[in-house]
């Protein structure tokens, strides 16, 4: 009787230790994401379309919880992420270039994502990010725009073909700081959220934005003029804190990894529709597009500007070498 009795609470055990381990091996895996930009933008919206996909197809696997936009600062993003205090994020490489110099390579890029994979440019920057910001870079999703510089009054320009932005007060961003610099721009850092506000007190009389969205911010309202050709492309960086990464198990990596990837693709080609459309909406609606004289010495001076500020950051670190190689990789001269 004693036997029997004992055998019964060693299979009710035995059988409590089962379900608790089935229990913990189908456990959702919770990831936290946060995004810069506000809900109506259409980088957001790509970012949470894509967060939302994973979370489809991983079904009770894992989900990604999106925070609320500006539940942590922009420029607070990647510090949380490097510390774990956020899992993911979803934002530009500069944001966080003074930590990671070489992200100049990618918000520069005139290149694809699809190229930059190809050639092994992705790879090392997941490497620069593995070694030097505990993080997993997974891919660079919303190319497809481009940036160019809106202004209130005509551009005027110099002797040598290039905007003069003599008197011009032009908001700036970590983006395209260097290239504004070397322009000779007097420049006010603003979050995008602050503009609208900073253009219609007269604090700021031009902006850079990206080639879709200044319609959805209202810039539009303020800004008549636009300069071409545009700069750089448009760069979203999924990102993930690099302990959380290695905690997954391969098949969710896979799912992760392979659905940014396949974004950089359809990103890209939603993006450059929406470009093209835009352009066709601010040009009705009156704007007037300048072509800058000296347009290959313009392009020539955005990308020479900002690798020349990554260069001087790496010179703090035995990192060198890794602008011209970034560069070979990144930009199609």
């Amino acid at each position: 009787m004693k036997l029997t009795s004992t055998l019964k609470t060693i299979g009710l055990a035995g059988a409590a230790a089962g379900l608790l381990m089935a229990s913990t091996a189908t456990a959702q895996v919770k990831l936290t994401m946060t995004y810069p930009f506000p809900d109506f933008l259409i980088y957001t919206k790509l970012c949470k379309q894509l967060a939302g996909k994973i979370n489809e197809q991983a079904k009770d696997k894992l989900a990604i919880n999106q925070l609320p936009f500006n539940s942590i600062g922009m420029f607070q993003q990647p510090p949380a992420l490097r510390a774990g205090r956020i899992d993911m994020m979803c934002i530009p490489a500069a944001f966080y270039a003074r930590a990671l110099p070489e992200n100049e390579a990618i918000s520069t890029s005139n290149s694809t994502p699809e190229k930059v994979r190809a050639n092994g440019g992705i790879k090392m920057i997941d490497d620069l990010h593995q070694k030097h910001f505990n993080a997993k870079y997974l891919g660079w999703t919303t190319a497809g725009n481009q940036f160019r510089i809106y202004m209130k009054e005509p551009p005027k320009f110099n002797a040598q073909g290039l905007p003069d932005f003599k008197g011009v007060k032009l908001r700036d961003n970590p983006i395209y700081g260097a290239f504004f610099k070397a322009l000779g721009a007097s420049t006010h850092p603003l979050p995008a959220t602050a503009a609208y506000a900073a253009l219609e007190k007269g604090v700021i009389d031009a902006a850079a934005w990206a080639t879709t969205g200044l319609i959805g911010l209202k810039w539009n309202k303020f800004l008549k003029h636009a300069l071409v050709p545009e700069f750089y492309h448009t760069d979203i960086g999924w990102v993930m804190n690099l302990k959380k990464w290695n905690s997954l198990d391969p098949a969710s990596q896979k799912l992760i990894q392979d659905a940014v990837i396949k974004a950089e693709t359809e990103h890209r080609a939603v993006l450059e529709d929406l470009a093209a459309k835009e352009k066709a909406a601010l040009v009705k609606d009156g704007m007037t597009f300048h072509t800058v004289p000296n347009a290959k010495g313009y392009s020539k001076l955005a990308v020479d500007s900002a690798y020349a500020r990554m260069a001087d950051r790496l010179k703090k670190t035995d990192r060198g070498a890794n602008a011209a190689k970034l560069r070979s990789l990144f930009i199609v001269e």
